[in-house]
């Protein structure tokens, strides 16, 4: 479904991603850890070229993205994504922000875009929120409207850039509880995240990345029990040492 080869990434003199490789399978759902500065989100917004590559490729569906004469637009249309900082548009309603999209960019009219957009939205467990605006509801429940809104377009995958970053602790279950049902729905799903309980259980493969490259790349029980790898293994024992549960 999309694979990364040699991807670099400079900002100025300044090298964040230095030959990264990796491979997602159709329904995989692969979680990115590392420590911050790993480059974990400059890869990943590189990957629908949020972010332009330094050099590499992007093979989305055997389509080499990064050619200059891919309409990126369409390929974005097939790989969702969704921010740590919600994005929702603050005027609109809940029913609304999920079927922008849908409107403008696929064209759809306005009954076949609610009719899809309700869907994902119970999907979510807020279709009783279509009316709502943004500000009316918790960053969780906002967070589950921006899945609600990737979901919607029926992508082919879907890039989380750690979407339980900006919520309170207890809001963060009900975002990856609804992460955890797309799983079983085989959705695939690229997900940069420093929940190490969701990475773990959640995971079919999780890559460990370090200093701009991927340093490890293996089953959840490989990599959290990591023995021959001093990097990896110092990265794990600070959720230990902070109580944070694996």
């Amino acid at each position: 479904m999309l694979e990364v080869v040699q991807l670099e990434k400079d900002y100025g003199d300044l090298r964040v991603l230095n030959g990264v490789n990796f491979r997602v399978r159709e329904g995989e759902l692969v979680s990115i850890i590392g420590p911050s500065g790993s480059g974990k989100s400059s890869m990943l917004r590189c990957c629908n070229l949020l972010e332009q590559p330094t050099a590499g490729q992007i093979i989305f569906d055997g389509l080499d993205i990064t050619r200059e004469d891919v309409n990126i637009n369409a390929v974005r249309q097939n790989m969702g994504m969704v921010f740590q900082q919600f994005n929702l548009y603050p005027h609109l309603s809940v029913l609304k922000n999920v079927t922008l999209a849908l409107r403008y960019v696929k064209k759809m009219s306005t009954h076949e875009a609610n009719e899809l957009a309700m869907r994902a939205l119970e999907q979510v467990g807020l279709k009783h929120k279509a009316d709502a605006r943004p500000n009316q509801l918790s960053g969780g429940q906002q967070q589950r409207v921006g899945i609600a809104r990737a979901v919607a377009l029926k992508p082919q995958i879907i890039l989380f850039d750690e979407p339980t970053s900006a919520l309170d602790p207890e809001l963060v279950n009900s975002v990856l509880a609804v992460m955890r049902e797309l799983r079983g729905l085989n959705m695939t799903m690229l997900v940069v995240t420093h929940e190490m309980g969701f990475a773990r259980d959640a995971s079919d493969r999780v890559l460990f990345m370090d200093g701009g490259v991927v340093a490890a790349d293996g089953k959840p029980e490989a990599i959290f029990s990591a023995t021959d790898n001093e990097r990896l293994r110092s990265f794990l024992s600070r959720f230990h040492t902070e109580n944070t549960p694996l």
